[in-house]
């Protein structure tokens, strides 16, 4: 096991009773360099497929349907399947949200599925299951913010206006509810997937500072096992406007985002550390001439290191 303790940090230069370099043990010390430079492009290749598949999937998201309200508690309520889903996250106090959200306004919402999130505290209109959405299932950094189709992002007001050409050039697939329906106020619903269903309940608010409204902001969340295929939404269905939102997601957290905009800060997926660093030392053949030219670098400061080792040894022995 390594004594971590022991080890350098990087940004501080060693002692000299910190690294002892003996001389019978530096050929072996060259040949793990060796073997290290062979062996590690084979392991980052051979990790490369995974991250790829990985990358193409919907982050869990399956399956989408809404409710437009209200809806007569006592009668068969129409559930529809959207063409895409669009994640909003922003803020009343964001002057940059302003324009976006207009935009957001003209949207065709027969064919869009909008949720509008306020995940910061510093809103009347807070909530914190938005907040969740915005940290830990995507890792947000900055509002406003667009997902479409719970895999890719747009950010920014720039960004944003590129989202009726990216709905255009996305097909999202959505599949996995075999049947959803609501009748006497009851949701059933069937899948089969192990997936959980998740409900957002969307309704018109006022927007704190200016004279306008948010059509489909969220105020509340509730998240169904798939082990009981039913469940009361009749409290829901009387609010005189709004839309519950239905959404078939695995809980694996947090989901991989690919920027869609034509001119993104970076050709790259945000998602969790883990992915990053595996992306970061994936192995696509670019590295290879680093790898050859610290080890020259090494061989060549072999002597100076050998060297160094004899004069230390000199030294203790004239001072003993």
């Amino acid at each position: 096991m390594v004594d971590w303790s022991r080890v350098p940090l990087l940004n501080t230069c060693p002692s000299k009773s910190t690294i002892i370099i003996p001389n019978r043990k530096m050929p072996y010390l060259v040949i793990i360099v060796a073997l290290t430079a062979l062996i590690s492009p084979d392991i980052s290749s051979a990790e490369d497929p995974s991250q790829q598949s990985h990358s193409d999937t919907q982050g869990g998201l399956m399956d989408v349907y809404f409710l437009d309200l209200p809806c007569d508690i006592n009668s068969t309520c129409e559930v529809s399947r959207p063409a895409h889903l669009v994640e909003y996250f922003g803020a009343d106090w964001c002057e940059p949200c302003e324009s976006l959200e207009l935009f957001l306004n003209t949207l065709n919402f027969d064919d869009v599925a909008l949720i509008q999130h306020h995940p910061s505290v510093l809103d009347q209109s807070y909530l914190n299951h938005s907040k969740e959405v915005f940290d830990k299932e995507y890792r947000l950094l900055f509002i406003p913010s667009l997902i479409v189709n719970g895999n890719s992002l747009l950010t920014g007001s720039t960004q944003g206006v590129e989202l009726n050409q990216s709905l255009m050039n996305t097909d999202s697939g959505f599949a996995g509810l075999e049947n959803i329906s609501v009748e006497n106020g009851i949701l059933f619903w069937n899948t089969s997937t192990e997936y959980n269903l998740t409900i957002w309940k969307l309704e018109q608010t006022k927007h704190e500072y200016d004279n306008r409204t948010l059509p489909y902001l969220a105020v509340e969340r509730v998240t169904l096992t798939n082990d009981n295929r039913q469940y009361d939404i009749s409290l829901w269905l009387n609010h005189s406007g709004g839309r519950l939102v239905f959404i078939l997601q695995d809980d694996i957290y947090p989901k991989p985002l690919e920027s869609i905009s034509t001119s993104p800060t970076g050709d790259k997926f945000l998602s969790d550390g883990v992915q990053d660093n595996n992306q970061l030392f994936a192995h696509n053949g670019s590295y290879e001439l680093a790898i050859i030219t610290f080890v020259i670098l090494f061989l060549a400061l072999l002597p100076a290191l050998l060297s160094f080792r004899n004069l230390q040894k000199q030294g203790i022995d004239e001072a003993e």
